[in-house]
């Protein structure tokens, strides 16, 4: 069974200015995370290989590709000799401000980390016809191939949305490894299954005991998450992907 980490930003101190407003909750102090990571002395850390038996107890992951997965994070992972997923929006590379340039891409990829395609533009997939979301998957895989200067096998889909005609253009595309947003631990089995892997959110306010929760997979702290996670899902639906994620911003910037 392994436990995968879904982080974001981080910041040094009280200082987010690099962090944009809505991006605030999944952004995580760098003493946060130095702390998190002492967590982990005890556990095999490190990336899902495909074609064996054996799994890490713990996987950690990085969206969108911002500056401070570089910066901050990197070295504190290879001071540990720890590896990490970087799931980057390509279009944000080299743009958008506070966000990865290529040859940060490809450091990283030549320091033993694996980036992966966070999508092209960010749009969310379930939004997408289908040849929409074949040009974002292709794309997105080609640009960040030329960015790192490694293969693309890997992906995360933004804000976890996706259907099942996603999945399978995923597939024919060339990914390999799905991940979404889902709570929950994975097995084995859930490596040939057809839905992404689950993953556990690490927020700005979660407590080291809670992280204690989460990495030790505790059955009654995933049950009560799951539960919420559904019922965020049922907002989803009810309000569309628009106006959720509109409100979504609007309580972020308060």
């Amino acid at each position: 069974m392994s436990v995968v980490l879904m982080y974001h930003a981080l910041y040094h101190g009280e200082d987010t200015s690099r962090i944009d407003a809505e991006d605030l909750p999944y952004a995580v102090s760098a003493s946060n995370f130095v702390a998190q990571l002492d967590k982990l002395k005890s556990k095999r850390v490190g990336l899902l290989k495909p074609h064996t038996d054996v799994l890490p107890d713990v996987v950690i992951t990085f969206d969108d590709g911002h500056l401070s997965n570089f910066d901050i994070a990197m070295p504190l992972l290879a001071e540990r000799g720890l590896s990490a997923y970087l799931f980057v929006t390509s279009d944000f590379v080299g743009k958008r401000a506070h966000f990865c340039h290529a040859e940060h891409l490809r450091t990283m990829a030549n320091n033993g980390m694996e980036i992966g395609s966070h999508g092209q533009t960010h749009r969310f997939f379930d939004d997408l016809s289908d040849e929409e979301a074949e040009c974002e998957l292709r794309q997105s895989m080609n640009q960040l191939s030329d960015q790192c200067g490694q293969p693309i096998q890997s992906i995360s889909y933004p804000g976890g949305r996706y259907n099942k005609r996603t999945l399978q253009i995923s597939r024919s595309a060339g990914y390999g490894q799905l991940f979404g947003s889902d709570v929950g631990t994975i097995s084995r089995a859930d490596m040939s299954a057809a839905a992404p892997l689950k993953r556990v959110a690490i927020r700005r306010g979660t407590s080291l005991e809670e992280f204690d929760k989460m990495v030790n997979a505790d059955t009654a702290y995933y049950a009560i998450q799951k539960s919420k996670h559904k019922a965020k899902t049922l907002v989803k639906r009810t309000l569309g992907n628009r106006l959720y994620h509109g409100l979504y911003k609007s309580i972020s910037a308060r």
